[in-house]
């Protein structure tokens, strides 16, 4: 991963209330590194990330479609507020990125987005190791391991089909390798198997839909 990652991805966050705190990576250039936190503890809770003040819900958030039309899953997501911190974290990301303004048919896409609550509440940054990660390259240090990470956490939440077939015959991994598939329950469709809410659909496109999820699909 080029350091444009991670700087993009800082200039993102300055414009939306600096919501995220990149890893303090001290072989980079200044420009890259955050202000050191006063009095800052290793071992204290992380501050939640933070999409800024409230937004009030547009119209365009319940639904953007556009089913047979031109418009693609990259062309609705700045209008999809309430999952804005996820979406602004596909933008930099060239093989997610591609997808979702692709019009090739093998290329149509799941979305599954978390909300901006579940992403808040995350117990760990996106680009942070996971605390069964063993290697002795450390996302802290490392700003190329700090990006793959990210990578994979967005990859995860990339479904690659649309429409999605329901039931366990749907079933089809991620691009992030994890398998799930998607059940109704009363007029809810919850994702397996771990059972992740989908709060709605956001938009139907000509590449495909973006599911709004009630958490993070396999992160702990």
């Amino acid at each position: 991963m080029r350091q444009s990652t991670l700087l993009a991805l800082s200039l993102v966050v300055s414009s939306s209330a600096a919501f995220l705190v990149l890893p303090d990576l001290s072989n980079l250039p200044s420009v890259f590194r955050t202000p050191p936190v006063p009095n800052h503890r290793p071992n204290q809770p992380q501050t939640p990330m933070n999409p800024g003040p409230a937004i009030p819900q547009a119209p365009e958030d319940k639904d953007t479609s556009d089913p047979n039309g031109d418009l693609t899953i990259s062309d609705i997501l700045p209008k999809t507020r309430q999952i804005n911190i996820f979406a602004s974290l596909t933008r930099d990301i060239s093989s997610v990125a591609g997808r979702l303004q692709s019009t090739d048919p093998k290329d149509n896409t799941t979305l599954l987005a978390p909300l901006n609550s579940a992403m808040q509440n995350l117990p760990r940054k996106p680009w942070e190791d996971r605390p069964d990660d063993k290697s002795s390259v450390r996302a802290e240090s490392n700003e190329d391991k700090a990006a793959q990470n990210l990578q994979r956490f967005v990859q995860e939440h990339i479904v690659p089909t649309s429409p999605w077939k329901e039931g366990k015959d749907g079933k089809i991994k991620t691009l992030g390798g994890q398998e799930l598939w998607w059940e109704r329950d009363g007029d809810r469709r919850v994702i397996m198997p771990h059972a992740l809410v989908v709060d709605g659909i956001l938009g139907r496109v000509g590449n495909g839909e973006i599911w709004a999820v009630k958490g993070i699909v396999n992160y702990e």
